[in-house]
């Protein structure tokens, strides 16, 4: 059984009693880039007291005898009483001998822990019981970390969410187009939010485009020029 101990099972033992989110390369993958990952990244409900989360942990690798703990940034072995301080410092541990090493975070990069809930509640349910973040939430947790792979997935992840964004928004309620324009932001999808029925989401489209403009940005400056502006 040690030998072919997967990260992705290890995941899933995790997520039969805890939240589990997906990060990373691999909840890219889940959105539907093909590319590869080194590692597999999961965010464990940072609700959880510090005692519960580390043996939540612990209980998934105390049933492999050839898994190790280890710390994020040199790999060194984590003992089960420095486990606490390690998390603290850290924000997350490593989980070696299995196929990838597995990467279970506390605090995510660029994610607030206090923002756990919401971010669950936006993700979609997957079969193995963890969750996949939706595409704008994604792309918080990749950005400032500048890494050449990381922008790829944001370029991929936003032009996702611009396609639904485009299909969705002139046919969505006040409210609803209200709260995506408040997500997420695009020269055309401000001018998307200009086809609404609704005024007061026109006038969020056209106010955004010209904040745009008034930024710099030649699309929404060309926009603004097609309509008259």
């Amino acid at each position: 059984m040690g030998a072919e101990q997967t990260a992705a099972e290890l995941t899933s033992q995790l997520a039969r009693e805890h939240r589990v989110l997906l990060l990373g390369g691999l909840a890219v993958v889940g959105h539907g880039l093909s590319r590869s990952t080194f590692d597999s990244d999961v965010w464990l409900d940072p609700d959880l007291p510090l005692g519960e989360w580390c043996h939540a942990v612990c209980s998934i690798t105390a049933r492999h005898s050839h898994l190790q703990i280890v710390s994020i940034g040199d790999w060194e072995n984590v003992l089960a009483k420095d486990f606490p301080e390690v998390i603290c410092r850290d924000g997350a541990i490593r989980i070696i001998g299995v196929n990838q090493p597995l990467d279970i975070f506390r605090k995510p990069n660029q994610l607030d822990p206090a923002e756990f809930n919401q971010i669950w509640s936006r993700s979609r349910i997957l079969d193995d019981g963890t969750r996949l973040p939706d595409p704008i939430d994604l792309v918080v947790s990749k950005q400032e970390t500048g890494r050449d792979k990381d922008q790829t997935d944001i370029i991929f992840l936003e032009g996702k969410i611009q396609a639904d964004y485009l299909a969705r928004l002139p046919q969505a309620s006040k409210d609803e187009a209200v709260q995506m324009l408040g997500r997420f932001l695009t020269p055309r999808v401000a001018e998307a939010a200009l086809t609404h029925s609704d005024p007061t989401v026109r006038d969020l489209g056209l106010r955004f485009l010209r904040e745009l403009a008034e930024e710099g940005d030649p699309f929404a400056a060309e926009i603004l020029r097609k309509i008259g502006e």
